[in-house]
């Protein structure tokens, strides 16, 4: 394949498809003060006919890292800039939208997977433009369904597959707050897939077999 990059509002690593046209592809959202750097490594485990793509976030945190928006570290359930949010999703919906276009990536197999806030930011993304994606995979992220400022199509949202993860000793987004957002989304008659592991804040290699699994990808 050719080595052409494409300008899209976020900065990004790309892990190419094998394929010349119809790829799936994954959309990796990191969390709050990392980087698109921190989450590529995973693209070794996705098959060769996957395309991964890594996005960074806008918002430079001072930290060396880079946020989705910012956080109220005393309290993760508070944006102190929601507008910030607003444009992260919009910026993350045309990245995709521009990259399945100039790769040829199957439109009916496009999956975004966040981790922390980058969880948050997946479903979110997912919730509003239900059309452009088909899975969403949020680990130990928190989302509140009664803060989006846009409608849902909940018809479209049936439609979506949606996997969760929770970390029981997780001391950045403890527990209860991956509950909350399990129990939010059953509560509106959807049924994502939930997993909690024995872990702390981290993606552990349990997680992993368990997500690839669930997209069907783990190897036999």
């Amino acid at each position: 394949m050719n080595n052409k990059r494409i300008e899209i509002p976020l900065k990004y690593r790309i892990r190419k498809s094998t394929l010349n046209k119809n790829a799936p592809a994954i959309f990796f959202l990191h969390g709050y003060g990392t980087s698109m750097n921190d989450l590529f490594p995973l693209s070794q485990f996705f098959p060769a006919d996957f395309a991964v793509v890594s996005l960074q976030a806008p918002f430079y945190n001072g930290f060396g890292g880079y946020a989705w928006a910012e956080l109220d570290l005393s309290n993760l359930r508070e944006l102190p800039k929601p507008e910030q949010k607003v444009e992260s999703i919009n910026r993350i919906h045309e990245s995709i939208v521009k990259l399945k276009e100039n790769f040829n990536f199957d439109e009916n197999e496009i999956n975004i997977l966040g981790f922390s806030q980058g969880g948050d930011l997946a479903l979110s993304t997912g919730f509003k433009f239900p059309t452009s994606v088909k899975g969403i995979i949020s680990l130990c992220g928190y989302f509140d369904i009664k803060k989006i400022e846009f409608d849902l199509d909940h018809d479209e949202l049936k439609k979506l597959k949606i996997f969760l993860s929770s970390a029981l000793y997780d001391d950045k987004v403890p527990v209860h707050l991956g509950r909350m957002t399990h129990l939010s989304l059953k509560k509106i008659n959807l049924s994502p897939t939930y997993f909690e592991y024995d872990t702390g804040h981290t993606i552990s290699n349990e997680c992993l077999t368990n997500v690839l699994d669930w997209l069907s990808l783990k190897k036999k």
